[in-house]
């Protein structure tokens, strides 16, 4: 049977393939039957479903990440595609093939780059400059920042995502600040920019699936990120006090709320801008991809809970990138609160908060 890309399951089809184990775990349902719930995912997508009468032993052999082969049986579940997964098996080595499972921004990823540092060349302050040179002219970070996604789900959840998002509010931080009657620090607002989410480059892991590292999970990229920032100016020895600790504020603040994870609010209008244009970019692109995805009949979508709105399908412009994980897992944030299973069929997860960070 030939390889289906997710994005091609049809209702009704068979499907059998090599998949990207993106979520796991093992249920009981409430009349005390065992199976697998579970995320798969390849380049093109990501879907939801279930294995029935599971075994433990089965769901013991492989984890998120792995590539598994299985057979499925693709189903509508309350207008949402999923699979029902009659067998799996963890894929030996030489049978996989690596390019089916990684995602990629649309945009080559040299020319962002020359222009996210054509950006750098803006600043004219020589210690805000000095800290950009310090993190990008470095050839590890640089290879690291190239390649990091921007997200595991929400926006951007692809190679390249995460510059093509800096370089995206890189462009909105000038046009802001050319068009504005505000005086805004402009050198600031590019290197707080271009450094806001520097700590995804050690939050997020890529292999053939985005996954949160040890260090993301326990500490955060906003943490992660000051404390980058707290080192280089250590090392580079000559800067201010005062400008380390701005650019370190506008890392820390730009979630822009304490329940989305900023340990402080924006305290300067440089602040105040680059939480509005990330906030614009990441729910726009979430957005875009929201209605591309939705495969229910009318002319909204369903309501989104990581936007708090439904959506309205008809007359939208929206060009994402093709190769970036579609599917019902890119529709909903990372932290979940388990939701009691009363049937047969699992109830949907509910995110605890809106946040897209």
């Amino acid at each position: 049977m030939q390889q289906v890309n997710i994005k091609d399951f049809v209702e009704g089809d068979s499907v059998e393939g090599f998949y990207a184990v993106k979520e796991a775990s093992f249920q009981t349902t409430a009349t005390g039957k065992n199976y697998i719930r579970l995320t798969i995912s390849d380049a093109s997508g990501a879907i939801n479903g279930n294995m029935w009468d599971a075994s433990k032993e089965l769901f013991l052999t492989f984890s998120v990440g792995s590539i598994v082969k299985l057979r499925a049986l693709v189903e509508v579940y309350r207008g949402k595609p999923q699979v029902k997964v009659e067998k799996l098996r963890v894929a030996d080595e030489n049978e996989v093939d690596y390019s089916l499972f990684i995602p990629k921004t649309r945009f080559d990823i040299e020319e962002l780059w020359n222009e996210f540092m054509g950006f750098a060349g803006m600043i004219a302050d020589t210690e805000y400059k000095a800290v950009i040179d310090y993190f990008f002219n470095n050839p590890e970070i640089m290879k690291k920042f190239k390649s990091a996604p921007a997200a595991k789900n929400n926006h951007h959840a692809y190679i390249g995502g995460l510059l093509e998002h800096t370089v995206s509010l890189l462009r909105y931080a000038v046009a802001f600040a050319t068009a504005s009657p505000t005086k805004i620090n402009l050198d600031l607002l590019i290197a707080g920019t271009m450094l806001h989410d520097i700590g995804k480059i050690h939050e997020l892991s890529v292999g053939v699936v985005i996954d949160y590292t040890d260090r993301g999970r326990l500490t955060g990229h906003l943490i992660i990120g000051s404390m980058m920032v707290e080192d280089a100016a250590r090392e580079i020895g000559y800067i201010s006090e005062e400008k380390k600790y701005l650019l370190e504020h506008l890392i820390l603040s730009h979630h822009g709320k304490f329940e989305y994870g900023s340990p402080v609010l924006p305290a300067v209008p440089e602040a105040l801008a680059l939480h509005h244009i990330d906030n614009l970019d990441a729910k726009t692109v979430a957005a875009c991809r929201i209605i591309e995805d939705d495969e229910s009949n009318g002319s909204w979508t369903d309501r989104s809970w990581m936007l708090d709105t439904m959506l309205y399908k008809q007359g939208q412009g929206c060009s994402v990138s093709d190769s970036s994980v579609v599917g019902e897992a890119s529709a909903v944030v990372e932290d979940k609160e388990p939701v009691a299973v009363d049937s047969e069929v699992p109830e949907v997860e509910k995110p605890t908060s809106g946040s897209l960070f």
